[in-house]
C-alpha cells in the first residue's frame, strides 16, 4: 500500500505540477520544502550529518540548519524540474543552460574511446543527463533501482529523453562497457556507493565509503574521466561546468592507481561542494553515523 501511495503521489504531482509555469512551480517548491524538512526526520537527520562534515567543526548550528533548509528547497525545486524538463525540447533545455568547458568534452570524445563523465548528486542531475544531446552523442548511466517498480519506470520515462538511457544499478552493467566501445558517453556518480564497487577514502577530512567504479572503468577501458557538474544559478537557470579530463596514473600497480585516481576525482568534487554546499542534494548518510 505504501508503494502504491508513493507511486500515485508522483503521478499526481507530475500531472499537476509539470505543466505549471516556472513562476508558480518554483513558488510551490518553497512550502513543499518546508513540509519535506518538517515531515521527513530521516532526510533531515542525514542531510544535517552530511552538512556538518562539509561545513566543518567551526560552522555554527544555525549555519548547518540554514544549509539543510536550503538543500530541502533545492530538492523540491529539482522535483518540479524533473516533471517540467520531460516536457521541454532539447532546444528549450539548452536555452536554460549555459555550458562552460565544451572544449574539454570535445577533446575527450576525439580520443575515440568514449567518455566517463563523473559527477555527484549536485545542482541538477536531470539537466546534466541531457548533456550528450549537445554533442549529438548517446548517454548511458546506472541509476538507483527505486521501488515500487511502477515508480521506477515512471521516473525513467521522465528522464530518458534526448538519447539518454538509464540502467538499474542492481542489474547487469555490461552495456556500460559496450557504450564506451561505441564511443558513447557514460555517467557515473562518485559521492555515494549504491553497489559493491567502493573503498574507504578520506572525504572532507573523514573516512567514507565511496564508489571506485568511475576510476576502475576509465583505467580498464582507456576512456577519459571527465568531471562535470550542473550548477543552479539564482534565477533557476543552470551552469553546466565540464572540467578537463583527469590524467589518471598508470604505474602498473592497479590498486594504487585506483586509489590515486580517486583522490584526484574527489579533490574536484570537494571543491564544488565546498563552494556550494546547499547544492549537494544527497539524502543518504555519506559518513558513518553513530
Amino acid at each position: 500500500m505504501r508503494g502504491f501511495l508513493k507511486y500515485g503521489s508522483y503521478r499526481l504531482l507530475g500531472a499537476l505540477v509539470g505543466p505549471l509555469p516556472p513562476r508558480i512551480g518554483y513558488g510551490i517548491a518553497r512550502p513543499a520544502s518546508w513540509l519535506l524538512h518538517a515531515l521527513s526526520p530521516t532526510i533531515r537527520h542525514n542531510v544535517t550529518h552530511n552538512m556538518s562534515h562539509v561545513l566543518g567543526l567551526d560552522a555554527s548550528d544555525e549555519r548547518v540548519r540554514a544549509s539543510v533548509r536550503q538543500v530541502c528547497l533545492n530538492i523540491a525545486k529539482g522535483h518540479f524540474e524533473l516533471f517540467r524538463l520531460s516536457r521541454l525540447s532539447i532546444d528549450e533545455i539548452q536555452a536554460l543552460t549555459q555550458i562552460e568547458g565544451k572544449e574539454h568534452m570535445e577533446q575527450a570524445l576525439s580520443r575515440g574511446k568514449g567518455v566517463v563523465v563523473v559527477g555527484a548528486h549536485f545542482g541538477n542531475v536531470d539537466v546534466l543527463l541531457q548533456l550528450p544531446a549537445v554533442y549529438n552523442a548517446r548517454f548511458v548511466a546506472p541509476t538507483q533501482h527505486i521501488q515500487p517498480e511502477r515508480l521506477f519506470e515512471y521516473v525513467q520515462s521522465l528522464r530518458q529523453r534526448n538519447g539518454v538511457r538509464l540502467l538499474p544499478s542492481d542489474g547487469p552493467l555490461m552495456e556500460v562497457f559496450r557504450a564506451l566501445k561505441r564511443g558513447e558517453i557514460i555517467g557515473l556518480a562518485c559521492d555515494w556507493a549504491i553497489a559493491d564497487n567502493r573503498r574507504q577514502i578520506d572525504f572532507f577530512g573523514s573516512p567514507a565509503w565511496l564508489p571506485d567504479g568511475p576510476v576502475r572503468v576509465a583505467l580498464r577501458t582507456g576512456a577519459p574521466l571527465v568531471p562535470a557538474f550542473g550548477l543552479r544559478l539564482p534565477d533557476n537557470s543552470f551552469l553546466l561546468r565540464i572540467e578537463p579530463a583527469l590524467e589518471l596514473p598508470q604505474t602498473g600497480d592497479h590498486e594504487a592507481d585506483v586509489a590515486a585516481g580517486m583522490e584526484m576525482m574527489l579533490e574536484v568534487v570537494e571543491r564544488y561542494i565546498s563552494e556550494h554546499p546547499e547544492q549537494w542534494l544527497i539524502i543518504a548518510p555519506v559518513w558513518q553515523t553513530h
